[in-house]
């Protein structure tokens, strides 16, 4: 029975301080009575740990399960995690997860590239700038998912970081799409001007033949003026 009690007035001076840690974000501190009934920095840090640790999983979760991040027993959140380290782990899976999507794109636009270089160029820009609303379209829905689920304002700043960068690499793939597209026009004009060579100097070669042919008729015609005379 006073054993029951003792363990009683324990737990209770470890929540106390805990409580009070967590309302204040300070660190764990015990006061003389909470000291008296037995409380421990320890026992009372592990009760703010895991109280931690089950806000971090309710408030975060639903980025977590979306960037891939894979759940432990108790939840997405590590023991002891801060709320900074969890949001730049949710942050980072998130952008290893947008980067394979946008791998995955480049290969099937490189590979319509490939089988539409006999299209014409009106044909090939029209499908690059379908692929480019879409790419578009993926940037807007992401935007809105981090929106509606990271609101601390830590949690603010990596999303516009990571948007930031987002933006940039679309950019990038926009002026490599162009460049791309600027190539495979050069590489008609250049097919064609050859062709068009071909077809001056087939011309030339035709034009001093029948040149040749005519004059050699010409000496003819002369050389019979000659033998009926």
């Amino acid at each position: 029975m006073l054993q029951s009690i003792l363990d009683n007035w324990r737990s209770g001076a470890n929540q106390d301080a805990a409580d009070e840690a967590l309302r204040t974000g300070k660190p764990v501190q015990l006061g003389i009575l909470e000291k008296l009934y037995g409380g421990t920095v320890e026992d009372a840090q592990n009760i703010v740990d895991t109280s931690n640790q089950k806000s971090l999983n309710r408030q975060y979760s639903g980025a977590a399960v979306r960037a891939g991040l894979n759940p432990f027993e108790s939840g997405f959140a590590n023991y002891g995690e801060g709320e900074a380290s969890f949001v730049t782990r949710i942050a980072q899976a998130q952008e290893a997860k947008d980067k394979k999507a946008r791998d995955e794109q480049l290969a099937i636009e490189k590979e319509i590239r490939g089988e539409a270089y006999g299209e014409s160029a009106k044909t090939l820009a029209a499908t690059l700038k379908a692929q480019e609303l879409n790419n578009n379209a993926t940037l807007a829905q992401q935007s809105a998912q981090h929106n509606a689920t990271l609101t601390s304002q830590q949690n603010q700043f990596a999303h516009t970081s990571e948007q930031n960068a987002l933006t940039r690499r679309h950019e990038t793939e926009r002026g490599d799409k162009r460049d791309a597209l600027s190539l495979q026009m050069q590489v008609m004009q250049n097919d064609l001007a050859e062709k068009r060579m071909d077809y001056d100097r087939e011309t030339a070669r035709m034009d001093k033949r029948s040149a040749a042919i005519a004059q050699l008729m010409s000496g003819l015609g002369s050389l019979g003026g000659a033998f009926s005379l």
